[in-house]
């Protein structure tokens, strides 16, 4: 919607599903929950937001680096299949230029599933008012997906079941 992310064409390789895994621990809950308007209205795209239990997040897939801002707020990356995922460490953390986050990678990196993406502050970022709730919403909906299947509670870590369109 927003096409922010790199576009690049991706073979839609013989997989006809896609399974993203939390890409941080803590408690899972539906998009609409978000306490964000552009979030919850699904304005970037469709997924699912995260209270976060701990400081770190890792690769939800198998993928490349497309967008890492000066701020490490967020990570967006584009799987193997063409999907782009975009990771929203809290709200409003943009207003803090990049203090309390460090980055472990960088766009172009190539990335397996439970890899090191970025770690952040939870206590700095609490004490600087802001929601750590995070977004994680798939950018190109239209284009690659036929259906999401979320998952609040699936035990085995997946949280969203992208059906991707031929």
């Amino acid at each position: 919607m927003f096409n922010f992310l790199k576009r690049k064409k991706y073979s839609n390789s013989s997989n006809s599903s896609l399974k993203l895994f939390a890409p941080v621990k803590g408690r899972i809950m539906d998009i609409s929950q978000v306490p964000d308007q552009v979030f919850a209205g699904c304005m970037i795209g469709d997924g699912v937001g995260i209270e976060p239990d701990e400081g770190l997040i890792v690769a939800p897939c198998d993928g490349e680096i497309a967008v890492l801002p000066p701020t490490l707020h967020a990570v967006a990356l584009i799987s193997n299949e063409g999907v782009e995922i975009l990771i929203h460490v809290g709200l409003d953390t943009v207003e803090l230029g990049g203090t309390g986050f460090t980055a472990h990678v960088k766009p172009g990196n190539k990335v397996r599933c439970g890899e090191k993406l970025l770690t952040f502050d939870l206590d700095y970022i609490r004490s600087q008012g802001k929601l750590l709730t995070t977004p994680i919403v798939i950018t190109n909906m239209d284009e690659k997906v036929s259906k999401l299947m979320k998952f609040v509670d699936s035990g085995n870590g997946v949280i969203m079941e992208i059906a991707l369109k031929n």
